[in-house]
Formats: structure tokens, C-alpha cells, sequence
């Protein structure tokens, strides 16, 4: 039987193609290398590599094992990371995940409002879309993520924060007749799309949402970001739908109409449970945990 560490000093050889750069990305030295490849092909009765000149190159066996040993390695630095993290010093900042529509948007309110209470904390920020902060939050790089419609995860504790509705937004130059806005007409419309919009209908985007509902979108550009389409929408380039809170955000410069039939929306926050709290971290969940009517005075102030 082979271990993990001859995986990943295979998988380097493969990538690397030389012993000596192999040996220079694990930090050991190139003899060692070589000894535990060796050992590997002896214990797999496979030869996995064929030396020209200062090169080797994988044989058809080594091409098989490698995508196996890529996962292999995979795993392997994702276990180091959540180490690593597991072992970063727990006391000196919270570290929070969050849209970078809600970190202009709702963080700095709760940020703020706790502060004044808990002066000296310190907050460690990173803006990320939400798939992504999901994802880093299973490898415990933060304390918590703040986000729209988080997926169901039993490693997840998840708290509401806000409740909300998906609105469409228009330049105040040329903005639609009807207050109201039957989400049926958005086909004949220039439409900035924003890529992954969460909603309530069961944990579909609204990519999926429109599709059910047989509604086409004449969308003339896709971005990842509110703040992006929020500023073609000023320009008059066309119509975009984002959630209602964003929308009260920006209400200076543009126009906002409730959609027909309404479409729900829901901003979390999400710890993991296998996360080792510090003391402050633990304070500020449990201050997001307040009630839903206090809490949502706090947001929207």
C-alpha cells in the first residue's frame, strides 16, 4: 500500500515533469523525491514515469492515476487550510464573509450599531459572491458569511436576517408607465442580467425562476455585481432586477417598481458548527440573533 504523501509526490512529478522542480514545490530535496517515487512504483507494480533527458514523461498508466491523485491532493490542502485556520489566532479580529452589495449596504449598518457597544472590536471584511463564501465558509476561513438565500447545509447554523422582495429598477429618464411591473414584459425590455440572483422559490436564481415561467430576457449585458448593473441602469442602458433592500440603497438615481407576481428573497447570516468561536466572534452572532423586529430596525437604520 501507498500513502497520501506518495500521491502528492507523484501528482507534482506529473504536474512538474522534473524531479528537481517537484522536489523545489514540495520544499524537500530532490533525492527524497526520487526514493518515494521509486517506492510508489514498486508498491503499484506500475513504471509511472520514462525519463528523456532531463525530462520524464507520465506513461498511459501514470495518465489514469493522475486525475485520481489530483483529488488525492485536493483534499490534502484543503485539509492543511482548514488546519491552518483551525490554528490562526482566534482572539485578534472576526472574520466576515460578505456580497459586495450587502458590504455597502447592510454590513456597515450592523457593524456600526455593535461598535458602539462593543468599541475596540476589530473586523476582518471580505467581499466574495455568495457560492464562493459558502464555499470557504466549509473550510472555516471565516467566522460567518452574510449573504443572499445561502444553500441548505446541515453544516450550517443559519439566521435570517431580513425578509425582502425582488424589485426592477429604471433610469428616472425612462422608466416604465405602470408602478407595478408584470415581469412578463421584462422580454421586450433591455435587461442587464446579474449573474446567480438568489431567491426564496426553492433555492432557485432567478435564471431559473424566468425559465419556469417561460419569460425570455433580452439581456444586452451579465454581471456578477448589483453595483455594475445598478450604474448601466443610470446610464439608461436598460432595465435590471435586484432585491429591494440594494434598491432602497440606491434610490437617488434610479426608479424602482414592485414586480408582478412578487418574487421573496431572504439575506442570512451563516456560521459553521464545527467553527471554534473566539469570545468576540461568538458576541457578534449572538448580537445577529436578536430578535427579527429589533434586528430589523438596526438594518434599516
Amino acid at each position: 500500500m501507498i500513502s497520501s504523501r506518495h500521491i502528492e509526490v507523484f501528482y507534482h512529478v506529473y504536474n512538474e515533469g522534473s524531479l528537481t522542480r517537484a522536489a523545489k514545490v514540495l520544499n524537500v530535496s530532490q533525492p527524497l523525491v526520487s526514493k518515494t517515487l521509486a517506492y510508489a512504483e514498486h508498491k503499484l507494480k506500475l513504471k509511472l514515469f520514462v525519463r528523456h533527458a532531463r525530462r520524464l514523461s507520465p506513461t498511459p498508466e501514470a495518465d489514469i492515476l493522475f486525475k485520481h491523485a489530483a483529488e488525492v491532493n485536493q483534499r490534502i490542502s484543503k485539509f492543511n487550510n482548514i488546519a491552518e485556520n483551525l490554528i490562526s489566532d482566534p482572539s485578534s479580529r472576526i472574520n466576515i464573509g460578505c456580497t459586495p452589495s450587502l458590504g455597502l449596504g447592510l454590513l456597515p449598518n450592523l457593524l456600526n450599531r455593535y461598535l458602539k457597544t462593543h468599541p475596540g472590536t476589530k473586523f476582518n471584511i471580505v467581499n466574495l459572491q455568495s457560492l464562493d463564501l459558502e464555499d470557504q465558509l466549509k473550510e472555516l476561513t471565516f467566522d460567518m458569511v452574510i449573504c443572499f438565500n445561502p444553500n441548505d447545509n446541515d453544516l450550517f447554523k443559519k439566521t435570517v436576517l431580513h425578509s425582502g422582495k425582488l424589485v426592477l429598477i429604471a433610469s428616472k429618464e425612462n422608466p416604465p408607465k405602470e408602478s407595478i411591473f408584470k415581469l412578463s414584459r421584462i422580454q421586450n425590455q433591455p435587461f442587464i442580467k446579474i449573474k446567480n440572483l438568489k431567491t426564496n422559490e426553492a433555492q432557485n436564481n432567478l435564471d431559473d425562476v424566468l425559465k419556469k415561467k417561460s419569460i425570455g430576457v433580452n439581456w444586452i449585458a451579465e454581471t456578477e455585481t448589483i453595483q455594475v448593473a445598478k450604474a448601466m441602469v443610470e446610464k439608461g442602458s436598460g432595465y435590471a432586477i435586484i432585491d429591494d433592500f440594494s434598491a432602497s440603497v440606491y434610490d437617488d438615481n434610479i426608479s424602482i417598481h414592485e414586480i408582478e407576481p412578487a418574487i421573496g428573497y431572504q439575506i442570512c447570516m451563516i456560521s459553521n458548527k464545527e467553527k471554534p468561536l473566539s469570545v468576540s466572534a461568538q458576541s457578534f452572532i449572538d448580537f445577529l440573533e436578536k430578535p427579527s423586529s429589533e434586528l430589523e430596525q438596526i438594518i434599516k437604520n
